[in-house]
């Protein structure tokens, strides 16, 4: 049985300047949403681990790179990061005998998990963003707890009644002169953790061949940047084409929803699991960074079932922690339904917005209007 429970996360992950918790901020988000609700369920007391909060961690990582190679050395060291005898120290306390939840866990930090036989349950924010709330994804390093996660999953049939609502109201409030056959090449941000293939950040430009190709097979190309990122390899890349429009700030939602977008193009964006239920053709360049299963999906090892708010709940918490600890009666309370909860909580709509709450009056909306190449 466990005799606590941490919150943590990528502390290798620094910040601009190279200073460690770069991560640290939706790790404390994550701690503060959940600790009142497993603490109640378990009676365990519940700790906050990250690199900003415990000293002797970020020294140490400090300690492993100049700030300048901080991006790099994050990279190389993602998939498995090399242990000494002083990071032993600072982690094995505070995490042996605990149960582990994280956010985001990178792979170096499920291998350690894993090795000291340490239970766990990742938690991030689900890739599929146009449902009346953001979704969880969670993976749990237990077999037993993988089922019970499953079991509690959103239906995807109501992903794709959301797919339909977007696409009837987008095509009725919108008018689209973009050509038939038109791909839409999707940006991402360029620092993270989803850009690290193979112990450094992905390069489209790397791939110009296979992407050209990709392109040459549409009839118009439209460049799509991250509403949060700026330059992207692969944008760069797909600007050559001699069929590129140029750039879009449009809403992806809004594009994705019209029939004259075809297909989508990108390294492994989010975009690249909605698309799908828009009935498009995808194409990426680097493997999608989760599995995602729905209600009576399968068990599998790296599969992240699909959890609305009922994390918040104190039930949740009892089922996740009861082999691993006594927990309280479940008492079945949820919150009352209400939408963009997580949205508001985390400040964080991806201009999902655009299209609910706050959305462009439709004068605004012009699907044609691309910037010249060189924006891209």
């Amino acid at each position: 049985m466990v005799r606590g429970v941490t919150v943590t996360g990528d502390f290798v992950r620094s910040d601009r300047d190279g200073r460690p918790g770069e991560g640290d901020r939706s790790i404390v988000w994550l701690f503060n949403a959940i600790k009142r609700q497993v603490s109640r369920a378990s009676g365990l007391p519940v700790h906050l681990l990250t690199a900003r909060t415990c000293a002797e961690l970020g020294r140490w990582v400090e300690s492993t790179r100049p700030p300048g190679d901080a991006d790099r050395y994050w990279a190389a060291v993602y998939d498995d990061l090399p242990m000494d005898a002083a990071l032993e120290r600072t982690l094995l306390p505070r995490l042996q005998g605990r149960f582990v939840v994280g956010n985001e866990l990178p792979p170096y930090l499920r291998r350690l998990l894993d090795r000291l036989g340490t239970p766990w349950l990742d938690l991030r924010i689900h890739p599929v963003r146009f449902l009346d709330d953001l979704l969880f994804a969670a993976h749990a390093s237990g077999a037993e707890t993988r089922q019970a996660l499953l079991g509690m999953a959103v239906p995807e049939d109501h992903v794709y009644a959301a797919a339909g609502l977007i696409e009837a109201m987008c095509r009725y409030t919108a008018d689209c002169s973009l050509p038939a056959d038109t791909l839409l090449v999707v940006g991402q941000r360029t620092m993270d953790s989803s850009q690290i293939v193979a112990g450094t950040f992905f390069d489209a430009l790397e791939r110009r061949a296979e992407v050209a190709a990709i392109c040459a097979g549409y009839r118009a190309v439209l460049l799509k940047p991250h509403p949060y990122g700026g330059q992207h390899s692969l944008l760069l890349a797909a600007a050559a084409a001699p069929n590129a429009l140029g750039v879009t700030a449009d809403n992806v939602y809004r594009m994705l929803a019209q029939a004259e977008i075809a297909s989508v193009l990108t390294v492994n964006s989010s975009v690249a699991y909605e698309a799908r239920y828009f009935d498009k053709r995808i194409h990426t360049l680097a493997p999608l960074p989760v599995r995602i299963a729905w209600r009576g999906g399968r068990d599998e090892a790296d599969t992240c079932a699909s959890l609305d708010d009922r994390v918040l709940s104190g039930d949740f918490w009892r089922v996740v922690l009861a082999p691993h600890a006594s927990v309280s009666a479940c008492d079945g309370a949820r919150l009352p339904p209400k939408p963009n909860r997580l949205r508001i909580a985390l400040d964080s709509f991806w201009n999902f917005q655009e299209i609910d709450t706050n959305r462009i009056p439709t004068a605004a909306v012009s699907l044609a209007t691309a910037a010249p190449r060189a924006a891209a």
